[in-house]
């Protein structure tokens, strides 16, 4: 799995998750008003230990995750995260995410952030397929989804949330996903 890289997301920059931003991962995972659409807010000891777990990750060749810190010259905006799905990252899948502070929300942060993984998520470490998920009734998440070139699907069977989003990008991805559908 190649290493975050800086990626530009003008007028963001996205920069690799790194030592110094523990803090900054484990303030948003503890604020209930940017958790209160993705989930209850942990507790501090737990959102520490997730980012220190996260961190790991990032400098693991073989991590699961991968994490960006989304950045503006007028200050730090939030996170933006993917994860694993599987056992492998070449032609694997990977939950996409991200965790804004209020203040950046609805100004562009989330659409520029993602647009700029995108390359990086397909070419760099060679995934088929981003997913993400939302709850239901997140109008905003919805539109955001679609804005960047994710396609609704079915949820993930033990996702979190009910709405499920794929952007899929090999033959054989649209393939596997046209085959699932048969199924359902």
């Amino acid at each position: 799995m190649p290493a975050a890289t800086p990626l530009d997301a003008s007028p963001y920059a996205l920069r690799p998750y790194a030592e110094a931003d523990l803090a900054l991962y484990a303030a948003l995972f503890a604020d209930a008003a940017v958790m209160r659409a993705v989930g209850a807010p942990f507790a501090r000891d737990r959102a520490e230990r997730a980012a220190a777990a996260s961190l790991r990750h990032q400098h693991d060749a073989q991590g699961r995750f991968r994490h960006w810190v989304i950045a503006h010259h007028d200050g730090v905006a939030g996170l933006l995260g993917l994860a694993l799905r599987g056992d492998t990252w070449r032609d694997g899948e990977a939950e996409l995410g991200v965790l804004l502070w209020p203040a950046w929300q609805a100004r562009g942060a989330a659409t520029a952030a993602i647009r700029a993984v995108q390359p990086w998520a397909f070419d760099a470490a060679g995934l088929d397929a981003l997913s993400c998920h939302h709850a239901d009734g997140h109008a905003g998440a919805a539109a955001l989804m679609r804005r960047v070139g994710f396609r609704a699907c079915p949820a993930r069977a033990g996702a979190p949330w009910p709405c499920g989003w794929e952007l899929r990008t090999s033959a054989r991805a649209a393939a596997q996903r046209d085959a699932e559908a048969a199924v359902d």
